[in-house]
């Protein structure tokens, strides 16, 4: 569904990926960890379009070239992105939040799916995006990006500023949401528990290049803990 081959990412003159190879099936959740300053989120704003890539870089969704796409051909393509931080319109409704994935969607209407997986943006839908809980704009990032009609899911750092019980909500959400569309979702982490309960794949990065790869069957918890550490 997503295949990245030899790219290359710099900030000026300096090299911050370095030929990066990558390949997402379909209905694979996987998981890219690794310390701050590693390359996950150079990584993620490559994708879709935020920061360009070398020439001979290739990235396929579902076998179409966008490596030198605008973001909004690579969205039309069925790429989706969460950012860090969210990146929500405080001063907007929820319901306006979410109305605004709908600009690229075959539909003008907020599907149901959207309050069944995330009841309490029904609840608040009058209310402004930045008086909701960090957990409630999350939830509310993802629903912005599901309602474009994504095959592939990108979210970097979803976890942050989160309690603990929302965490282990949002692995079940994940898994929920990739069984119901069979979408791709890449999910850029340092919390190891939550990748633990909602990824198939687990890859880290240092440097800008991938260290380590392992399947959820063999994952070796410790050895990624060591990756984590500063």
């Amino acid at each position: 569904m997503l295949s990245i081959k030899d790219l290359k990412v710099s900030y000026g003159e300096s090299e911050v990926i370095g030929g990066l190879n990558l390949e997402l099936e379909q209905g694979e959740i996987l998981a890219v960890m690794g310390r701050n300053g590693m390359g996950k989120t150079t990584l993620f704003k490559s994708i879709i379009g935020v920061l360009g890539c070398g020439p001979k870089s290739s990235i396929k969704i579902d076998d179409v070239e966008v490596a030198h796409e605008p973001s909004y051909k690579r969205v039309r393509a069925g790429l989706a992105y969460v950012p860090q931080g969210r990146m929500i319109y405080p001063t907007m409704t929820v319901t306006d939040n979410i109305r605004v994935g709908l600009e690229t969607a075959k539909s003008k209407d907020i599907p149901d799916y959207i309050y069944e997986l995330f009841p309490v943006l029904h609840e608040m839908g009058k209310r402004k995006g930045g008086n909701l809980s960090g957990g409630q704009q999350q939830q509310l990032a993802i629903a912005r990006a599901l309602v474009t009609e994504p095959k592939v899911l990108l979210l970097d750092e979803p976890t942050e500023g989160i309690q603990p019980s929302i965490i282990k909500e949002m692995a079940r959400t994940l898994k929920t949401i990739r069984d119901m569309h069979n979408i791709s979702i890449i999910v850029a982490e340092q919390v190891l528990s939550f990748t633990l309960d909602s990824c198939d794949r687990f890859l880290v990065m240092e440097g800008g290049s991938i260290v380590h790869s392992s399947p959820r069957a063999d994952v070796d918890a410790e050895k990624i803990k060591k990756f984590l550490s500063v």
